[in-house]
């Protein structure tokens, strides 16, 4: 009877995402942002012809936008591209499976942590009704199957530690070398990991020596193997990435001696030491976790936080009850919570919920372990019955809002709306209409990367575009650009002159036009924002 309860209460969280996730489906996220469609595309040029879309052969590194992106997502779209073809839903759909099973996933795993069924029930629903996890499994990002194969590592870590058997040690290692060529923050974890099982496999003395060298030069192998590809194909995006490499880091050290000539105190170490420190700690804190979130508009909203004001005060009520019951694993769950904002702490942006993605788990499964325990440590039981009444009743107030910001505010804000790069689905359709009427297609690149967008929605032949690719080399921001290809080139100058041409711009491009021209505009709108003029000149 017990198992049969936990079978249909597991069942109900793991329909929630389902529900979920198919939600609006085609609503929110309101369209496909350009690294969406580079994953998309190049999935799609590997089932055509086994090449990405610069004609490389089943690379571990995607070129792709001179980001060289990791090689997973891309992968395992490619049989969802021969099942349902190139479309956002093939695209995006490999990402809405893993958030469906991150629920099963956090059951088991809560379970092997805390051998306590209420305690994996709970951190299941949880899970279920996490706005942060929907964020970026309802759409391409590859920080979502990174943090699904880091969860099943720690899951086959703890089984490995409770048994010592060699097919979880081998199933932790997999899953670990997957993560790493899954989402560029899988190198945090990939050190954590390979110094923790030094540790362990030195206390190992049940082992022969030989079974322990045989482990340790596996791990070797998984972090030469990985890292070695670093190496080869750069990590200009990363490199960007930096504090170091932004200007407003060194502009505010001279700006810092010319107020107060010391050395001592205004130099690169002590500003890296207080900039990085800010950045980690802002992390926790209730106005990134409760309030609003990521400040990118592709991760984040106003008033829409990760957690409910309710769930962020049972963190410290379940670290409090963890070390109070001397958890076996609670020195894993803090360094996993700890380490996880350190990728995010070492660039220049601020606080970014694609990497620290996983940082959602371990905090659901500690609050899960809080609330439990906090229940249990309450004797009255009308107090306890009235104590779980009024939290389940903010739970709820809190979560309601935080979907309707997310279903009936997000998708229709202007400034989402152009985050998001829509409006190039309805161009390339304008583009195939009249694609034989004109000789050239002049369109700006002012905002992201326009050519994959014709590749993606056309979709132009990969075999076809391979040969004809190139993109400059990498800017400022790591990112090289395509400057032509066939009929398009992505270099917006007005010039009426030229015959059977259309120029394709944004609104503020024609500021300086003519009335004749202005009076022959043609617009492209997406809801009610007008994002592409069109001026053809025949």
């Amino acid at each position: 009877m017990k198992n049969k309860i936990t079978f249909l209460i597991l069942t109900a969280c793991i329909l929630i995402p389902i529900f979920l996730h198919f939600y609006k489906i085609n609503e929110i996220p309101p369209c496909i942002n350009a690294d969406e469609a580079a994953f998309g595309y190049n999935a799609y040029s590997i089932l055509k012809t086994g090449r990405d879309e610069y004609g490389s052969f089943m690379p571990l590194r995607f070129k792709s936008f001179e980001d060289y992106k990791l090689p997973i997502y891309t992968y395992l779209s490619v049989p969802f591209m021969a099942i349902f073809g190139l479309n956002d839903f093939s695209t995006r759909v490999l990402n809405i499976l893993i958030g469906i099973s991150f629920v099963p996933l956090m059951y088991f795993l809560a379970k092997e942590l805390f051998s306590k069924e209420k305690v994996s029930l709970l951190s299941a629903f949880l899970t279920s009704l996490s706005p942060g996890i929907y964020i970026l499994t309802r759409h391409a990002h590859e920080g979502v199957i990174g943090t699904f194969f880091i969860l099943l590592s720690l899951l086959f870590l703890v089984k490995y530690l409770k048994s010592q058997k060699l097919q979880y040690f081998i199933f932790l290692n997999i899953f670990l070398l997957l993560n790493a060529f899954s989402y560029q923050t899988g190198r945090i974890y990939l050190l954590f990991f390979f110094i923790l099982q030094l540790i362990i496999l030195y206390y190992e003395k049940k082992l022969k020596e030989s079974k322990i060298a045989i482990k340790v030069l596996v791990l070797l192998f998984i972090v030469t193997f990985s890292l070695f590809f670093d190496f080869k194909y750069g990590l200009n995006r990363v490199n960007n990435l930096l504090f170091l490499k932004n200007a407003g880091f060194n502009l505010r050290i001279i700006e810092y001696l010319g107020e107060h000539p010391n050395r001592i105190i205004h130099n690169k170490l002590t500003e890296a030491l207080r900039d990085v420190s800010n950045r980690y700690v802002s992390q926790f804190s209730p106005e990134y976790l409760v309030i609003n979130g990521d400040s990118n508009l592709r991760f984040g909203f106003p008033n829409l936080g990760l957690f409910t004001f309710i769930e962020y005060l049972f963190i410290f009520i379940g670290f409090y009850f963890l070390f109070k019951n001397k958890e076996r694993f609670r020195y894993m769950l803090v360094f996993l919570i700890l380490i996880t904002p350190i990728s995010n702490a070492l660039t220049w942006q601020g606080q970014s919920l694609i990497r620290t993605y996983t940082l959602l788990f371990p905090i659901i499964l500690v609050i899960a372990y809080g609330f439990y325990n906090c229940l249990n440590s309450i004797n009255n039981k009308s107090v306890r019955q009235l104590f779980a009444i009024f939290c389940i009743g903010l739970f709820i107030f809190f979560k309601y809002y935080s979907f309707d910001t997310y279903f009936n505010h997000y998708p229709k804000r202007a400034t989402t709306i152009r985050a998001w790069q829509c409006g190039y689905k309805e161009l390339v359709d304008y583009v195939k209409q009249n694609y034989d009427k004109y000789d050239r297609f002049y369109i700006t690149d002012r905002h992201g990367q326009p050519y994959i967008y014709f590749l993606y929605y056309w979709p132009f032949d990969p075999a076809a575009y391979q040969k004809q690719a190139k993109i400059s080399a990498p800017d400022q921001y790591g990112f090289g650009q395509v400057g032509k290809f066939d009929k398009f080139d992505f270099n917006f100058q007005l010039n009426p002159i030229l015959k059977k041409s259309a120029f394709i711009g944004y609104p503020e491009h024609f500021n300086n036009a003519d009335q004749e021209v202005l009076n022959k505009i043609k617009k492209i709108k997406f809801g009610t924002e007008e994002i592409f003029w069109i001026y053809e000149a025949n």
